[in-house]
This record gives C-alpha cells, sequence and structure tokens, in this order.
C-alpha cells in the first residue's frame, strides 16, 4: 500500500512516465510529512485513475513522481446528487466532507428561505473535498456546482422517468425512507436528494418540490441535524443503489 497519496491538480504536468505535482501539493509531501526519495505514492485525478509510483525528487515547489502503474475505476450507476440548501460555512464543510466520503457523484449547494443566502467561495470548499477524497482514497471526486436558488435548479434540470427525486421531509404525509427506495426501478440513472436547512423548506418549497417530481421521505423517527440527516439519507441511498 501506498505511504502516502496525493491530488493530481489542474497545474500539475502529466508526462511520459512522470507526474509533476504542482506546488500546493508539492509544498504538503515535503514540509508537512517529509517524504523522501524511494517512498511509494498514489496520485488521485478525481475522475477514475489512479496512478500509483515512486518519488523521483523532492522540492517543496515540486514534487516528481515516477509512475510504475495505472488502474481506472468507471463511475458508479445511478448518479447520485445532493441538493443540498445553503448552511453555515462550518456546516456545509461536513456535509461536503461527508457526502465526498459516501462517494456521490455531485452536490449541488442551493438557496432556500430559511437557509443562508451568502454566495461562498467555490474553490475553498472544493478544496474541502478533494481532501475528504485523498483521505478515502476515493477515484471520483463529486462534482460541485455553483450555488443557485432552488427554483432556478428546478427550472433547468426538468423531470425525467430514469429519475427518482427524494426530498428528506418532516411533513406528516412523509413516507419511510427505505420503502420509497425498494420501490424505485432498478433502471434508475440518477436519484436526486434534498436535504433543506435547519428551519426547514417552507410550505411553499415544499410545494414546488413536489410539483416538479419529487417524493418527500421520513428519516427515522427524530428530527435531526442537518449534517446528520445528510449523512443519513446519503448513506441509506448509497446501500440501497450499490446492492441491487
Amino acid at each position: 500500500m501506498p505511504r502516502y497519496r496525493s491530488f493530481l491538480f489542474p497545474d500539475a504536468i502529466l508526462e511520459s512516465g512522470v507526474i509533476h505535482l504542482e506546488g500546493r501539493e508539492s509544498h504538503h509531501l515535503a514540509r508537512v510529512f517529509r517524504a523522501r526519495v524511494g517512498e511509494t505514492i498514489e496520485v488521485l485525478d478525481g475522475k477514475g485513475t489512479h496512478y500509483i509510483g515512486t518519488i523521483h525528487s523532492v522540492d517543496a515547489k515540486a514534487v516528481s513522481i515516477s509512475i510504475e502503474s495505472v488502474k481506472t475505476v468507471p463511475a458508479a450507476s445511478p448518479r447520485v446528487v445532493l441538493l443540498q440548501s445553503e448552511s453555515k460555512a462550518k456546516s456545509m464543510d461536513i456535509v461536503l466532507r461527508m457526502a465526498t466520503e459516501i462517494g456521490i457523484s455531485a452536490v449541488q449547494p442551493i438557496f432556500t428561505e430559511q437557509g443562508e443566502h451568502l454566495q461562498r467561495k467555490h474553490e475553498k470548499r472544493l478544496l474541502v473535498m478533494i481532501e475528504a477524497c485523498k483521505q478515502c482514497g476515493l477515484s471520483h471526486l463529486p462534482e460541485l456546482y455553483e450555488s443557485c436558488s432552488l427554483r432556478d435548479w428546478l427550472q433547468s434540470n426538468a423531470f425525467r422517468s430514469n429519475t427518482l427525486r427524494l426530498v428528506a421531509s418532516l411533513e406528516d404525509a412523509s413516507r419511510p425512507l427505505l420503502s420509497v427506495l425498494k420501490e424505485s426501478s432498478d433502471k434508475l440513472e440518477e436519484l436526486v436528494v434534498a436535504v433543506g436547512p435547519a428551519g426547514d423548506f417552507s410550505s411553499s418549497e415544499y410545494e414546488l418540490l413536489r410539483e416538479n417530481g419529487f417524493k418527500a421521505v421520513r428519516l427515522g423517527a427524530n428530527v435531526l441535524r442537518v449534517e446528520t440527516a445528510t449523512a443519513y439519507i446519503l448513506s441509506v441511498v448509497d446501500q440501497a443503489v450499490r446492492n441491487r
């Protein structure tokens, strides 16, 4: 097993048999981990490719790696998308990290009536996800989209028959999550999961979600924190769709 793991950022250079890491990853290896020449390392590109090799040269600005083997892992199916209401920065970082570790396909932050409305730095959030990807050795880094309003997302993403849409709901009419998942088709291409803010979706937002194909699901008997609710529903969805 490789001793170190790094990420192939766009500024890195990939040549025939050699990777030259960019400054951030090089500094981390050289100054934080004090990596040495000859030690093994795995480099992830977040798109399904794993490069395994040995460190050829160590410099705080450019670590070079001799590639010894390459492995490609296909993306999981169906595609799982998290529609997450904007929340405070610390809470959102936790959600992004957990969603990445679980292995979903994409995260779409949305502005809701009772959620946060500040535009956060996309690059900072992406780094949180990349660190989670490195820690877990994930083949595919989830796509992270720019924040938009719930209504704008719904208008741009029409419901399709091969898609299942779920919303974590506190409404009385919501159904048990597993029951709804068991009724879904084995030929799903995409599963969208919506999680609201600490104050929940408003009644008008619930109505809008229903009009656009979302099924309200219940997450156990207790009211959960946003981070817990997201981890709960994504974990159950992951087990349900991967074990078919």
